[in-house]
């Protein structure tokens, strides 16, 4: 029987999963990826730190350090697949859903990659959870088919919903000085004028913004706050050889200990795996067509902008020096307009061929990225076409 490995204080050195690890679509995973720490970021690893039931303390000392004052004994994690609110609707799934005695919940959910109207679909998703709590999508098909001893529940009284964003992007803000510690956002819906009056306790909003940390991934030690330290983790753990010593604690002891790649199932590391690669294909995926769409749209772009533009310039510059030419002399006129009409012509040529470029290059990488299956909205988002535009490629 094979000995495990293990480092000078006590924790096992993982074996690479020579299986998973052998497969064609994953060789060419980074050096990152094979260290012993799982990048949390990613889904598997994510749910399995702070999704499940063994690790609960982590997602508790987790929300009550992003929630201020907020204390919680324990949760239970709920279905995360939500049904629509009518038959045939779209399931909604959360990363990570959970409930407490007292009756708050909690939406966890990690988002990688930054996305058009982000917040109004956390918005959107907080709908779910806040009608559950009156009527449930089981109990009004129950309703509906008039099942006895059925009934909605006789009062609007609401317990606090968090939606929760762990993001790896920036939202946009008015005042930079709205963020926790430079890195946290936070909403409620409350009164805009004097003194903020809340509305309602029933709903909150929490951004966790990780590019905001400006520490490099070499010097954990300039961490000062738990939450600079949460986001460093977030971001920089899979880089990891071993806790740092500024790390301490038993959140961080437990959290380093539950994302070692050594503590996941076979089933989990290749799926970690395949995680690691899928982020990596998107990347090459967009990156691919952004360039090769704007090279083709340039081209085009170019030669049709100049030839149309060399053409209206020759026409408009023609005719103004035709008419200063019947002034001064047919002859010196036809010289002076033509060099003039040449010298506008190139002007507004490149001028319009370089825009025409600019539209062409667009909408080669809009039609790259829609082969490819990309969301509508990131579309629009990354060429900056309008919908009718990409609606009509």
């Amino acid at each position: 029987m094979r000995t495990r490995r293990h480092t000078s204080d006590g924790y096992g050195i993982p074996d690479p999963p020579a299986r998973s690890l052998e497969e064609p679509r994953i060789r060419h995973i980074s050096r990152a990826a094979r260290n012993r720490y799982a990048n949390i970021m990613y889904d598997t690893a994510f749910k399995q730190v702070f999704g499940t039931a063994a690790n609960q303390q982590l997602l508790i000392d987790l929300l009550e350090c992003l929630i201020p004052g907020k204390q919680i004994a324990k949760v239970r994690f709920e279905d995360k697949e939500i049904p629509g609110f009518f038959v045939g609707d779209k399931k909604s799934v959360f990363d990570i859903f959970c409930t407490t005695d007292a009756g708050d919940t909690f939406v966890v959910e990690m988002q990688l990659h930054e996305q058009k109207y982000f917040a109004d679909r956390l918005l959107f998703y907080s709908t779910y959870p806040v009608r559950e709590q009156i009527v449930s999508p089981l109990l009004e098909e129950r309703i509906r088919r008039s099942q006895a001893d059925v009934r909605r529940k006789d009062t609007y009284q609401l317990q606090p919903v968090y939606m929760i964003g762990i993001l790896d992007f920036e939202l946009p803000h008015q005042r930079e000085d709205c963020l926790r510690e430079g890195l946290l956002s936070s909403y409620s819906i409350r009164s805009d004028r004097g003194e903020p009056e809340m509305m309602t306790d029933a709903l909150h909003f929490l951004f966790l913004e990780l590019p905001r940390l400006k520490i490099e991934k070499d010097h954990p030690e300039k961490c000062s706050t738990m939450l600079e330290r949460i986001a460093f983790a977030f971001r920089h753990l899979s880089f990891m050889k071993e806790r740092p010593a500024s790390f301490s604690g038993e959140f961080f002891e437990h959290l380093f200990h539950a994302a070692e790649l050594a503590n996941l199932t076979p089933a989990q590391r290749r799926q970690y795996d395949f995680d690691m690669t899928t982020a990596i294909d998107e990347k090459a995926r967009y990156s691919c067509a952004l360039e090769r769409g704007w090279e083709k749209g340039m081209e085009k772009g170019l030669k049709e902008g100049m030839e149309k533009g060399m053409e209206k310039g020759m026409k408009e510059g023609m005719k103004e020096g035709m008419e200063k030419g019947m002034e001064k002399g047919m002859e010196k006129g036809m010289e002076k307009g033509m060099e003039k009409g040449m010298e506008k012509g190139m002007e507004k040529g490149m001028a319009q061929g370089v825009e025409k470029g600019r539209t062409e290059a667009f909408l080669s990488i809009a039609v790259k990225m829609k082969e490819i299956g990309t969301p509508l909205e990131t579309i629009l988002l990354v060429t900056g076409l309008t919908e009718e535009q990409v609606r009509a490629l």
